[in-house]
């Protein structure tokens, strides 16, 4: 728990630190773009750390043959193109390059660092624990993003929605056992949302509810399975006096 407290810090620190830095370095530009330099700020900071403690298949950046159970992806992957469904909002082609390239590497980021590195750190905690405790950090860690827009609300609500979001993709960290199409997911989710031309509150929350649903739904089964079961050495009474093993394999 201490370790993943100080990464959270950590990557705390980095967000708040770089942002404020980018304000005052450059008071005219976008949120957006100040945004996009944490980003790559947060980038290098994440592959550095990684070179120093992790392996990258401890990270979950692993190769295919080690992947598992990927029909769990239809329904995110489903969720991550819904606001497409009614086309996409005219958008200029810079604007389009500039969001495609902070969406890939905020996909990169967050999985490797959320899913990866502090849920890794978690693990010993239990299954359950490790997934709840990281989608929390990550929530938290969302509420940063004050310095990067206008309204409160709107970083409260992300910070929320961010919470559902990691409880159902650390639930399938675990599952398919890589971080490799969630960080693809991940980027298309934010991708879609920003130029999807369905209103984008409405759909945003439906997302939030959904993959609050599918991760509750993925950790109450996972919780099940961890559950010990019957004492394979114990013996059930027949009617006619025998006794057998049960043969339980918990």
């Amino acid at each position: 728990m201490r370790r993943a407290a100080l990464i959270w810090a950590a990557a705390l620190a980095l967000t708040v630190g770089g942002g404020v830095i980018a304000k005052l370095l450059l008071p005219d530009a976008s949120g957006t773009i100040r945004a996009l330099l944490v980003t790559q700020l947060l980038f290098v900071a994440i592959l550095i750390a990684r070179a120093r403690w992790w392996t990258w298949a401890e990270v979950g950046v692993n190769r295919p043959r080690t992947w598992r159970r990927l029909h769990l992806l239809v329904l995110p992957a489903i969720l991550a193109v819904s606001p497409l469904a009614l086309g996409v909002e005219p958008t200029p082609a810079g604007t389009v390059a500039l969001l495609a390239t902070g969406y890939a590497l905020t996909g990169f980021n967050e999985e490797v660092l959320w899913r990866g590195m502090v849920q890794g750190v978690l693990a010993p905690t239990g299954v359950v624990r490790s997934v709840v405790v990281a989608a929390a950090l990550f929530g938290s860690a969302h509420l940063a993003n004050v310095l990067f827009r206008d309204s409160v609300g709107l970083v409260l609500a992300q910070a929320w929605g961010a919470f559902c979001f990691g409880l159902a993709y650390g639930a399938l960290r675990n599952r398919i056992n890589t971080v490799v199409p969630l960080m693809v997911l991940h980027a298309v989710t934010d991708m879609a949302a920003a130029v999807g031309a369905l209103p984008k509150i409405p759909t945003l929350v439906v997302e939030d509810v959904v993959l609050l649903a599918l991760g509750i739904v993925l950790l109450v089964q996972d919780h099940r399975a961890a559950r010990p079961g019957p004492d394979p050495q114990a013996t059930t009474s027949l009617d006619d006096g025998q006794t057998y093993n049960n043969g339980a394999s918990g």
